[in-house]
């Protein structure tokens, strides 16, 4: 299952990106995305990169980034882009049937809501730019070894497989070989199925997460029907910048991005949070809990200024986009 022929490996799957599409209507492999770098950050320049953008098929990738045994003599090697296709195979029919339900009014979403939380949060864990962090995230989880001897074959493959590609990913990083391979080891450890019918790591992270009942959890959707959402080559940034909260923002499409939060009520203080996310949150207590409290937002460009303004400050060095200007700051 772990070995095919992809030496060009992407961390911010093509399908994301084509929903940021400059071209939407081109063929899938004419796709391209506008890309820029940061002039400043602390005003919110930006660099456009090519007047007629990026081929999305070879942007947000790197050789072999996920290859943990590349042995010579055939083009195959072991990685997990099957696993990623998992993730991957539902991202736009999640992102679509969301919006679409909102936009009719429908809160019957809870679905999507975890579905594009899935996909987007291996973003997250898949992200070259953040491979400290997330290791910092998920502490010794890469340490254990399976008690299957055929996935543990597989998982001492990365320790001992060939990766002629190693040195010079680690260079380019900035990480040492320890940090790359423990990366790996817990990507293996995160998304591989460990027994037969029972979910893997990840997914019960997930299902913790929306079932913790002393938790608020918000997903506020914010759509425009002309300006434009960015894209952070990290895949994600961090709706709440402070505070004893877990938060992500995620980028949808070109027109739209949400906002997840999982926080105790009794924490969300003004200044810490969006004041739509604090009404929610205090409204919530009135009521009886509900595992997700959705928030549907249109044209709403307070937001966006907060939502652009973030993938900006905490993006690696690269922004993307379907529109190369009248950004909102």
């Amino acid at each position: 299952m772990l070995q095919n022929k992809t030496r060009n490996q992407h961390f911010l799957s093509q399908v994301e990106q084509r929903l940021n599409a400059m071209n939407p209507l081109a063929k899938a492999d004419n796709l391209r995305i506008y890309a820029f770098g940061i002039a400043d950050r602390d005003d919110y320049k930006l660099v456009l990169e090519k007047p007629n953008g990026n081929p999305i098929d070879r942007n947000l990738s790197l050789f072999d980034l996920f290859s943990f045994d590349v042995p010579g003599g055939s083009d195959l090697r072991r990685n997990f882009e099957a696993l990623f296709h998992t993730y991957e195979a539902d991202i736009q029919d999640l992102t679509t049937s969301l919006l679409a339900k909102l936009k009719a009014g429908s809160r019957d979403v809870g679905v999507e809501i975890i579905g594009v939380f899935a996909a987007k949060l291996l973003n997250f864990v898949r992200n070259p730019y953040s491979i400290v962090k997330v290791l910092n995230t998920f502490p010794d989880l890469g340490r254990y070894d399976p008690t299957n001897p055929l996935l543990l074959a597989e998982r001492h493959r990365i320790v001992s497989g060939r990766k002629p590609h190693q040195a010079h990913l680690c260079a380019e990083l900035g990480i040492s070989d320890a940090q790359y391979v423990e990366w790996l080891r817990l990507l293996f450890m995160l998304l591989t199925p460990m027994a037969e019918n029972r979910p893997n790591f990840f997914e019960e992270i997930i299902r913790a997460l929306f079932e913790d009942r002393t938790k608020y959890i918000a997903a506020i959707v914010c759509d425009y029907d002309r300006d434009r959402c960015l894209l952070s080559d990290r895949g994600f940034s961090q709706a709440v910048a402070d505070g004893p909260h877990l938060s992500f923002s995620f980028n949808l499409c070109g027109t739209a991005f949400v906002d997840y939060l999982f926080a105790d009520p009794a924490t969300l203080v003004q200044g810490q949070a969006a004041p739509e996310i604090i009404a929610s949150a205090i409204a919530s207590r009135e009521r009886r809990p509900q595992p997700v409290n959705v928030t549907f937002l249109r044209n709403n460009l307070d937001m966006l200024r907060r939502y652009n303004r973030r993938v900006v400050d905490q993006c690696y060095k690269r922004v993307f986009c379907s529109a190369k200007d009248g950004l909102v700051f």
